[in-house]
């Protein structure tokens, strides 16, 4: 079930065409480990692929898994997002806040698991076109597909975890791991493993470099553009930047033209950059599309865990099936890479293996789009031999397994059968966590209710395919790929408070003092979303120090006036009528109303809101530093880099929350305390 629901469609569908992309796309794999010659580059591309699925991929799951775990089997939590943030907000998970982390918890899972569905329908039905050519790979095959599909989900996902998910799960795998065992031992078995060692030790070498690679110089031609400038502001209505008019005016002098749309060099051919999409086009959408997963997968793994030990959940959800993966994307991979040096030997000249990039040029290979045309680009597709640089990426999978005779046909329907039993595993692993999220961590929701999640998904991945297919080209699957980065997004900031909030829960656990006998702030920073009346699920209300009103008036002061704050917070600090406290308030001040003053210049100039935005800074670093000491002056549990996303993002909060701290007796450090002699 792990595996599963943990990588889906994704080994079928990328599992070739990924590592191929990156060995003859087009780009320029240097800066990801050594690249000497065209064994480099094919190492690079697997490595690459590596990367998107290994450990940086199941880290979100794991970290969703643990906390959950942690919160919900050892607190005595319901099993639902919300209870994964309790060890941060407390009783403030059964205001709305909790409901808004449910939200997207749904949204994501949504989301996530149409991003499969919309790739492996894909697959699917170029599978099924491949196996009979009656089958038409159009948009109301697909439409078709996902209804039958999502209707065998249905029925697995009413017939519960062990009877339908299980059993399914369990059968998707053996088909899946029979593939796999079968070309491993029907192709060169000593080339596949020698090649899955070297790459995991490739792997392990580079893993750090990769991780923080980020295209920085490559990103450089967005801003040297003069359409598709996606980081800074646009000068014109194709998006080109501000610079490139610079440039493309001075160039024109060079040039002796009056013309400046002539343009400038492509960065690619003077710097050797690869093309600036690769970021976007492959490790951002990674990103996006894992992340999405998170709430629906490390919820499954929490669900099917109870009773492990972390490290037992780390080695099982995280290691394990990260190491597995790569055998099976290595197996794949290299078997498209081998294949596509056989036709580069028999039908191209060399050049194409040649030059940074690793660019295709099936032209000269003897195909025209993805078919092969002159008699030698016969000949090996016959023999089952094809450039896969030039085929379709749905077709991959396929061709690599056309070498093997009378056996590639039932290999073929084994894949078949596999990637649809994975497309129903998705979708009905996806609606058990919609379900189990919805009805509040109940084990077994209402069966309507699971039937309404089961449709959704499939309902939205329908519309998302319409919608592509009718703007045209490969809009569909473009579509998919964008609903998959925005749903990813608000998750990602929650994976970060995950961290923290697994942190402090292990803390308590442990008993550790620093935590377990600090003080309470009088007053949280998000009580606005419960007005102020924050209190448990059941039982009897909780008494507050200071009124609603009280509450209302010092946070509406300190959005337009959070000098006032500081200034007391800064009495209680340093005493009152301290000039270091004057001092601080009146930089305050400073800081806060230019930035206001600057942003209303913006009108005329945009570089004023810039130069305002560096005041707020100042003034959030300013907010920041006073927190920090008043948490060490009350003996309140925290961290500096907390205290500073709090100011950077609630202000108003996080100054009314010192205002009212001012008001309390601080404790005496200063009197010696004898150790207890334990004796």
């Amino acid at each position: 079930m792990l595996f599963s629901c943990g990588i889906a469609v994704g080994v079928y569908t990328l599992g070739v065409s990924e590592p191929m992309g990156y060995y003859r796309g087009g780009y320029n794999l240097a800066g990801r480990g050594p690249l000497y010659n065209d064994d480099d580059r094919a190492q690079l591309a697997i490595m690459q692929t590596f990367y998107h699925w290994g450990l940086h991929a199941w880290a979100p799951y794991i970290v969703v898994a643990i906390t959950l775990g942690v919160v919900c089997y050892r607190w005595n939590l319901p099993l639902t997002m919300r209870s994964a943030f309790y060890p941060l907000l407390g009783n403030l998970i059964f205001s709305p806040i909790g409901d808004c982390i449910d939200a997207i918890a749904i949204a994501c899972t949504t989301f996530g698991v149409c991003t499969s569905l919309g790739l492996g329908v894909d697959a699917i039905t170029a599978f099924g076109a491949r196996l009979n050519s009656d089958i038409d790979a159009d948009i109301d095959s697909k439409t078709w597909t996902i209804v039958v599909m999502t209707l065998v989900a249905n029925i697995s996902v009413m017939l519960g975890l062990k009877k339908g998910i299980q059993v399914l799960s369990t059968v998707t795998f053996a088909l899946g791991l029979f593939a796999l065992l079968a070309t491993l031992l029907l192709d060169n078995t000593w080339f596949l493993l020698n090649s899955y060692v070297q790459s995991c030790g490739h792997y392990l070498q580079y893993i750090i470099q990769t991780g923080f690679r980020t295209d920085a110089f490559e990103g450089l031609q967005f801003d040297f553009s003069a359409t598709g400038n996606k980081y800074w502001e646009s000068s014109n209505e194709n998006g080109g930047s501000p610079l490139y008019d610079i440039m493309a005016a001075a160039n024109a002098l060079v040039l002796n033209s009056t013309d400046i749309s002539e343009g400038l060099r492509s960065p690619t051919a003077v710097f050797g950059s690869h093309r600036s999409s690769m970021m976007g086009g492959w490790t951002i959408f990674y990103w996006g599309w894992w992340v999405s997963w998170a709430p629906f997968v490390g919820m499954f793994i929490a669900r099917i865990s109870r009773g492990r030990t972390i490290r037992s959940v780390i080695l099982g959800a995280f290691i394990a099936p990260t190491l597995f993966g790569f055998l099976w994307l290595n197996v794949w991979g290299s078997l498209g890479i081998k294949m596509q040096r056989v036709a580069e030997l028999v039908l191209g000249d060399g050049s194409a293996a040649t030059g940074s990039a690793g660019s295709a040029s099936c032209f000269d290979w003897g195909y025209n789009g993805t078919v092969p045309i002159s008699a030698a680009a016969i000949k090996l597709a016959d023999d089952g031999y094809y450039a896969l640089a030039c085929r379709n990426g749905n077709q991959m999978l396929f061709d690599i397994m056309s070498p093997y005779g009378e056996v590639k046909k039932f290999l073929w329907v084994v894949l078949f059968v596999g990637i649809t039993l994975y497309f129903i595993t998705s979708s009905d692993s996806g609606s058990y966590v919609d379900d189990t999220i919805s009805a509040n961590g109940l084990q077994d929701p209402p069966v309507l209710q699971k039937i309404f999640w089961c449709w959704t998904e499939g309902a939205v991945a329908i519309a998302l395919l319409v919608a592509g297919d009718k703007a045209g080209g490969n809009k569909a699957l473009s579509a998919i790929r964008a609903v998959s980065i925005v749903a990813g997004l608000p998750f990602t900031f929650m994976l970060c408070f995950m961290c923290t909030s697994t942190w402090r829960a292990l803390k308590i656990d442990a008993g550790d003092e620093d935590i377990c006998q600090a003080n309470q702030w009088s007053s949280g920073l998000l009580d606005a979303a419960d007005l102020f009346n924050v209190r448990p699920a059941v039982g009897e209300p909780i008494s507050h120090r200071y009124s609603v009103m009280e509450r209302v008036q010092s946070l509406a002061t300190a959005v337009v006036a959070p000098t006032i704050g500081v200034f007391k917070t800064c009495e209680s600090e340093f005493g009152a009528g301290a000039v270091i406290g004057k001092v601080q308030a009146f930089f305050h001040a400073s800081f806060f109303y230019l930035w206001l003053v600057l942003l209303c210049m913006s009108g005329m100039d945009d570089q004023w809101a810039y130069l305002g935005w560096t005041f707020f800074l100042f003034h959030v670093i300013q907010v920041t530093a006073l927190r920090a000491a008043t948490r060490e002056t009350h003996g309140i549990y925290g961290n500096l880099l907390e205290d500073f996303f709090v100011c950077l993002v609630l202000y108003p909060a996080a100054v009314s929350q010192l205002h009212f701290q001012s008001m309390e007796k601080t404790q005496n450090n200063d009197v010696y305390k004898k150790p207890v002699d334990s004796a």
